[in-house]
């Protein structure tokens, strides 16, 4: 988060939102304000906090409500409710930290705060990680479940693993702290690659895992597990170099789509690939899906 400059303020906005839009606001106020954003686990809110001039609070909360107007109407839901606080200067930097403390993602994976320590119980893993630092400190439904999933698939010996679309490195720290030798995490947004290359250290995790800006188009060989937690229409869109990049007899988990009709739509776009549906979970309004490619 850094230190505050002087003249600057600091602000909270509390972001109630529906959950489908939750990922789409916190990217962009972290792209557009390099913001620390923190989603809660017990609600649809985000708390977004940033560092602005006096005098231009309100033109950021009017850029943000016009985005999620915009997003409300493309996704057919409710506008988000945005609620702003100016922290005092002793809040700064530590005031959002209140939110995030060791969570379990999954059984025997928690997440825990860099400024928390936490010990492990037996058969547990932990990942270390700041949220502030980009989006996705692992509390969405989706990455959850997807996590599950991956966990399953390199127990039953995926070693090679590609997770596309990484954000701050969660589910790719997964694959290799369960086991899998050979893990690299893509994605086209440089300040979550930024973030993943500092969760990545801080796990200790460099030998097995790399993190890059690489285009899914130019990536050569195979991976006997790629994840894709993105969304339904973008898993659509690379649906070609998904299945070109999982190895015969590999696995492909997918998750950021809906139930209902965008599941369906996965399951069949991905059977014109090859892929057969293994497993899925549903949580919520959300779907994470495990897809088997076929031997040959």
């Amino acid at each position: 988060m850094g230190m505050k400059k002087e003249g600057n303020i600091c602000l909270c906005l509390t972001i109630a939102a529906n959950e489908a839009a939750l990922d789409a606001i916190g990217d962009f106020c972290l792209g557009m304000f390099e913001a620390a954003v923190e989603q809660s686990v017990d609600a649809p809110l985000l708390r977004v906090f940033l560092e602005c001039q006096a005098g231009e609070e309100s033109t950021i909360v009017a850029r943000l409500e016009n985005y999620g107007r915009e997003l409300a109407g493309f996704m057919d839901i409710a506008p988000p409710r945005i609620d702003m606080e100016i922290l005092p200067d002793q809040d700064w930097g530590s005031r959002w930290k209140e939110h995030f403390h060791p969570f379990t993602l999954t059984p025997g994976l928690v997440i825990a705060p860099t400024w928390e320590q936490y010990a492990a119980r037996p058969g547990e893993k932990v990942i270390v990680m700041d949220p502030g630092m980009a989006f996705g400190t692992g509390h969405h439904a989706t990455t959850a479940m997807a996590a599950t999933l991956t966990i399953t698939a390199v127990e039953e010996g995926a070693a090679t693993v590609l997770d596309v679309g990484c954000g701050t490195g969660i589910l790719a720290m997964t694959a290799a702290l369960f086991g899998a030798k050979r893990v690299m995490a893509i994605d086209n947004d440089s300040l979550a690659v930024e973030a993943a290359r500092h969760n990545i250290l801080a796990n200790n995790l460099a030998k097995q895992l790399v993190a890059g800006n690489d285009d899914i188009a130019d990536l050569p060989g195979v991976f006997q597990l790629v994840i894709a937690n993105i969304i339904h229409d973008v898993l659509v869109a690379l649906a070609a170099d998904l299945s070109r990049l999982t190895a015969p007899g590999g696995v492909l988990i997918v998750s950021g789509i809906l139930v209902g009709e965008q599941e369906e739509s996965i399951f069949k776009q991905f059977r014109s690939h090859g892929f057969t549906p293994r497993d899925r979970h549903h949580q919520g309004e959300w779907a994470a899906l495990r897809l088997d490619k076929k031997v040959s």
